[in-house]
């Protein structure tokens, strides 16, 4: 996949508490959509089938490199944006424990895919950004064709969900004079059964973004609207499994609160499928999303 990146600016983020006084001049034009920041992406393919891929939380759109050009063979216009604080992108104007939201991310994917200039996409998401793609078809509609949700993370109790956001397992890593800091990145990289190649792409990705790594799954944890949204959306909408997960229980439940949504099972599948295995996400995006679904 070709490297790129655009400035883009929006007026959909909050004003941050924690911006120091004299940034304030800057915050403000930020806030007002008027101070634009880097967002740099991979892109493969041309043509009027635009697809775009969201990379898993702590990671990048590294996640889709063979997988984009892949799916550029089959027709598609792929772009994979690194988002805010992760990859080559700006970090949001914001320092944790104060991130970006769900809606905010929302508000900075719509302003990427206007500068780019997509008009509307077909949408993958991978866990915590398949939740995020259902935040973007209800909150921009026009800018959605398909959902393909690669394991949403959903759940009957989102105040018990918001509690995870206090385990240590999603605290900021911090830099230590030892280096121990590494083995814990790679303790978070190396799971879900991932090979070596796989954990340590994303460990890097982790390491890259710092502070951020782990402010999607802030978001995540904090998303009480997601249930509601399930059922707003108004687009054709696939549910995937992670079958190496175990069961799929939820992720069912999940395309049941969609309007004429289905489901379907990657068999032994992890959300390091793209990196391990990318030519069953680019058949499984053909499928769906092919040139005999428009």
């Amino acid at each position: 996949m070709r490297r790129a990146y655009v400035e883009i600016g929006t007026d959909r983020l909050r004003a941050y508490a924690g911006m120091r006084t004299e940034q304030s001049r800057l915050a403000e034009k930020l806030w007002a959509g008027q101070a634009p920041f880097q967002m740099h992406y991979r892109i493969a393919g041309r043509g009027e089938r635009m697809l775009l891929l969201l990379h898993m939380s702590g990671s990048s759109s590294d996640e889709f490199e063979r997988v984009g050009e892949l799916l550029a063979q089959k027709g598609f216009l792929v772009y994979a944006p690194d988002l805010p604080g992760f990859g080559m992108s700006d970090a949001p104007a914001c320092v944790p424990p104060e991130y970006l939201t769900m809606e905010e991310h929302c508000g900075v994917l719509a302003a990427f895919m206007e500068a780019v200039g997509m008009r509307a996409a077909f949408v993958y998401g991978n866990m915590a950004t398949a939740n995020l793609a259902v935040h973007l078809a209800v909150d921009f509609p026009d800018r959605v064709r398909g959902l393909m949700l690669a394991h949403p993370l959903y759940t009957h109790d989102a105040k018990q969900y918001a509690a995870k956001r206090r385990l240590p397992e999603y605290s900021v890593i911090s830099p230590q004079t030892d280096g121990s800091h590494l083995a814990t990145l790679w303790e978070r990289s190396a799971k879900y059964g991932a090979s070596a190649g796989a954990a340590d792409g994303r460990c890097v990705c982790l390491h890259l973004a710092g502070i951020y790594g782990e402010t999607l799954h802030w978001a995540l944890f904090e998303d009480r609207k997601f249930a509601g949204y399930l059922e707003r959306v108004a687009v054709p909408a696939v549910v995937i499994g992670y079958g190496g997960l175990g069961v799929c229980r939820l992720q069912r439940e999940a395309a049941e609160q969609i309007r004429g949504g289905r489901f379907d099972l990657y068999e032994e599948g992890t959300p390091y499928i793209a990196r391990e295995e990318p030519w069953a996400v680019a058949d499984m995006v053909e499928k769906y999303f092919g040139r005999s679904h428009g």
